[in-house]
């Protein structure tokens, strides 16, 4: 009986960890897909900006704006407005 306890533990512990490594995993494509669009968009309205710059840019705004206005209703050009000196700072950094 043992046994079998320790083979359900074992069972149940490879499918937690199964399951977390894959949310991770899940979660970190998700944020790669989210810098690539960002970064297209970016250089779109900014041609000559390169790529790696942008994505730079991108990563750092998505990771100092991103949980703030996740569910915000607020438009793009109001963020703009707001959060101009993150913006600002954010490609300042990506610059050098």
């Amino acid at each position: 009986m043992q046994k079998f306890k320790s083979l359900g533990i074992l069972i149940v512990i490879i499918v937690i960890g199964y399951n977390v490594y894959n949310y991770f995993k899940v979660k970190s494509e998700i944020g790669n897909n989210e810098i690539e669009e960002c970064s297209r968009k970016f250089r779109l309205t900014n041609p000559k900006i390169d790529k790696k710059v942008a994505e730079k840019y991108c990563e750092c705004i998505i990771e100092r704006l991103g949980e703030k206005y996740k569910n915000s209703d607020i438009g793009a050009e109001k963020i703009l407005v707001n959060e101009r000196s993150v913006l600002q700072d954010c490609f300042d950094k990506a610059n050098h």
